[in-house]
């Protein structure tokens, strides 16, 4: 059976020579440019002889490789003095290690946020069951204590839409909670079931008479006068009169 070579994938020259110089551990600031140039040279002829299409990006690489090679290889011309603020010699190589360091710094940060990819995908995050338009899910007849009504008012008055208000005179409300105890009362009594929606009690009031209505219903139900349920989650919260102890 014919031999069959997996050779590893890379994204471009640059991510072939990062890997070369790993592999060899090589110092990246000091390429050896003798030695890797002949490494990628033998890879590319690797993948050429492996029937692996090669992208001329690897070729370009190649000749720069080739150039900087011949560079370092030709004898230096003799050069003047120069004054030590003056730079000596230009490394051929510094421009090839500057873009390996600009590569190896985005290679690591694509790492870093496919690591936290996968991380994510292993946190399943789950939407609210319930919303405004949702179904009301049957439940047993539960009894409302005195916060929960209480989170029920601040959902009312957040529903309220605010109409704009013309100018006109401020007149003080003259109702008391000792007067909206007794028309609650008087219209539990009214009802043969002794039972009312709490939102019929406001019927459209003011801000004012509905805080008032809600101090009201609290006050009825410190003193075990009324109690306050719902039939489900969602459904309106009701009022219902206590039989009185002879």
């Amino acid at each position: 059976m014919a031999l069959t070579v997996k050779l590893p994938e890379f994204e471009g020259p640059l991510d072939l020579l990062l890997h070369l110089i790993k592999k060899s551990e090589m110092n990246i600031y000091d390429i050896p440019i003798v030695a890797i140039t002949s490494q990628y040279l033998e890879y590319l002829h690797h993948m050429q002889a492996s029937r692996l299409e090669v992208a001329g990006d690897y070729f370009v690489m190649a000749a720069t490789l080739m150039r900087i090679k011949s560079q370092t290889l030709l004898p230096r011309e003799p050069t003047v003095e120069l004054t030590e603020d003056e730079d000596i010699s230009i490394d051929p190589r510094d421009e090839l290690v500057n873009q390996l360091l600009v590569y190896q710094t985005y290679k690591k940060a694509a790492t870093d946020l496919q690591q936290k990819e996968l991380v994510r995908k292993t946190h399943f995050s789950k939407a609210p069951s319930l919303t405004a338009s949702a179904e009301p899910l049957p439940m047993p007849k539960k009894h409302l204590r005195i916060d929960e009504v209480t989170a029920a008012l601040v959902n009312l008055l957040q529903g309220k839409v605010v109409k704009p208000v013309s100018v006109r005179n401020v007149v003080r409300e003259t109702i008391t909670i000792k007067d909206k105890v007794r028309a609650i009362i008087k219209q539990l009594q009214q009802n043969k079931r002794g039972i009312v929606d709490f939102d019929d009690l406001l019927n459209n009031s003011s801000v004012e008479e509905t805080v008032t209505t809600f101090m009201s219903v609290l006050e009825l139900m410190k003193n075990g006068q009324v109690s306050c349920y719902q039939e489900a989650v969602l459904t309106p919260i009701t009022v219902a009169l206590k039989e009185s102890k002879a």
